[in-house]
């Protein structure tokens, strides 16, 4: 910040007052030479979204009339109309009033400081000194003068876009994989029914059990079978259906294995039968959550009360219409035996797995996920995820990455949908609530985007693309040494941008020098305003006429840029907007 002291000599002198005849107030503006004023910073700078001025005033001895009364208004002066800044009064040591006194014989100082909201309209602009002086009945206008240039408007380069958090995926060397099929029983039965046997769930899970070599893509792993009693009659009785349950899909699913080609599969403990509850209660009351069946909150309540088997029972039996129901709806679909052939694919290479890409439906939900990691094809991207979230519409990768896809595309309600889809599906999940931000970030949203980057920030989300985000806002608000560490190690044009305005030139300097060659006229434009905060002069011309070169807004706006006031008048300098 540049502090620049005004000696108002002959131009000050003569800026008398308009008045016929004055006398005390002649004498104060023939001495007003005398008075020096100091403006900071100067140009004046605009943070936050406001425009702070700092005037400091001395006033010479046998200056001020005892009498008199001045009111200064400083004012910022632009091409489509003037804002002006509060007032100033001070008086003489016999006005009575309570104002600020200024000595006849000693002089003395003052000191103004206020702040302003910018507009767009204020980049080029000047602040001026009005004064309105008065002694009993006689007042008169100063003449305008001009105390400082206005304003630097650098925090307004942050380039606002914001980024998003793609959820990464990576492939193991094989995939874990299952075919589940289940087998219901009649009330108080253990043995298949032929019906059961003609369900295409458990033809399909045989025909992999059946089918798999040892050189086929799958690779078995073993079976589980977990068999499972109605918690209706005797508790005895249920402990004998389960064992016997147990033992019949057990029977079905090790015949079928003499027909397997692979080598796991004659292996002994291939088949594993689960220990289960002699009643499934869980499962009852999983059903129950899930049904529409009357009375559903009471037998809940009795679930939730009671813990004895026969007790629950008893009284859920007395619920007289509602244990029709139960009978007919949900009882039947717990005398089961879950049977589960767990596999593993052999992966694909990314050459593979590129190649389907045309073709997803061929994919499982990993592969599709990872392939889509692998292209920069928006549209191939977006194709990979719909498919994924089409057979698994709640995985909350595929959503938030598909959400990642469409704001790329500047969709930005549809990643909003996306995003919401997977934060229901994964509440609170760091990326997730990252991406949230993100989005109201780019709609300018600023308290929400704060809020959901605080939580995720707290949910521990690591990704940098949240401190990226978190720096914009930080540059917004003027936390500039904030916003560099948001940044992080990540070389970019907002970190450079964020140190320069810190302060830290140098380092500014190493990140713009770090991007390379790129085609941004505005990753040049601010090595020049770094190479001016440091006096580089050769290095203000250079940049400067590269950034043109690239993007041709640049010089309107360089033009009347106040970083760049102390060369207005050098020849090079001017060449460059010729």
């Amino acid at each position: 910040m540049k502090k620049v002291t005004f000696n108002y000599l002959v131009s000050f002198a003569v800026a008398v007052f308009i008045l016929s005849s004055c006398g005390g107030l002649d004498k104060m503006a023939d001495k007003a030479k005398d008075i020096k004023y100091t403006v900071t910073p100067n140009p004046l700078e605009m943070h936050a979204g406001k425009v702070a001025v700092d005037i400091k005033g001395t006033i010479p001895p046998k200056y001020f009339d005892k009498k008199a009364l001045l009111v200064v208004t400083p004012a910022l002066k632009y091409t489509n109309g003037e804002t002006l800044f509060k007032t100033k009064t001070l008086q003489g040591e016999k006005y009575e009033d309570n104002n600020e006194v200024i000595s006849w014989k000693e002089g003395g100082s003052f000191s103004y400081t206020d702040t302003i909201p910018y507009i767009d309209d204020m980049r080029i602009a000047d602040l001026e000194f009005r004064g309105k002086a008065s002694k009993g009945d006689e007042e008169a206008d100063l003449i305008t003068i001009k105390l400082a240039d206005g304003i630097i408007v650098t925090p307004l380069l942050v380039d606002g876009m914001a980024k998003f958090v793609e959820i990464p995926v990576k492939m193991d060397a094989k995939i874990a994989d299952l075919e589940t099929a289940v087998i219901h029983y009649v009330i108080q039965q253990s043995n298949i029914r032929r019906s059961e046997l003609k369900k295409d769930e458990l033809k399909k899970l045989v025909e992999l059990l059946t089918t798999t070599t040892d050189e086929s893509d799958n690779e078995l792993v073993n079976v589980e079978i977990s068999s499972y009693a109605s918690p209706d009659g005797p508790e005895d009785l249920n402990a004998k259906l389960v064992e016997g349950r147990g033992k019949s899909a057990q029977s079905y699913i090790t015949k079928s294995l003499k027909k397997s080609k692979a080598t796991v599969a004659k292996e002994p403990d291939f088949v594993v039968k689960a220990t289960t509850p002699t009643e499934d209660w869980d499962g009852f009351k999983k059903e129950i959550e899930g049904s529409s069946v009357q009375d559903k909150d009471l037998i809940l309540r009795v679930l939730s009360m009671y813990s004895d088997p026969e007790v629950r029972e008893r009284e859920i039996k007395n619920i007289s219409e509602a244990y029709t129901q139960l009978k007919d709806d949900i009882l039947p679909q717990l005398r089961r035996s879950v049977i589960k052939a767990n596999y593993q694919s052999k992966v694909k290479t990314d050459e593979e797995l590129l190649a389907l890409a045309s073709n997803p439906d061929t994919l499982k939900l990993k592969e599709l996920i990872y392939t889509a990691t692998l292209t920069e094809d928006l549209a191939v991207k977006e194709s990979l995820y719909k498919m994924a979230i089409s057979k698994h519409n709640d995985c909350y990768v595929a959503n938030n990455n598909l959400g990642v896809v469409y704001a790329a595309q500047n969709k930005l309600d549809d990643a909003k949908a996306a995003f919401e889809r997977a934060n229901e599906t994964k509440a609170n999940f760091g990326p997730v609530l990252a991406n949230l931000g993100a989005i109201a970030l780019t709609n300018g949203n600023i308290e929400e985007a704060n809020k959901y980057f605080a939580d995720a920030k707290a949910a521990g989300c690591k990704s940098g693309h949240l401190g990226y985000n978190m720096g914009i806002i930080n540059i917004k608000d003027g936390l500039y040494n904030e916003a560099v560490q948001n940044f992080g190690g990540e070389n970019s044009f907002n970190k450079a941008l964020a140190q320069t305005l810190a302060g830290q030139n140098a380092e500014a300097e190493s990140t713009l020098n770090a991007l390379g060659d790129v085609d941004n006229g505005w990753v040049y434009y601010l090595k020049a305003i770094v190479a001016a905060k440091q006096s580089k002069d050769d290095a203000v011309f250079s940049n400067l006429g590269t950034a043109i070169s690239k993007t041709s807004e640049i010089k309107a706006y360089a033009s009347g840029d106040r970083e760049f006031v102390k060369y207005f008048e050098n020849e090079t300098f001017k060449a460059l907007f010729q």
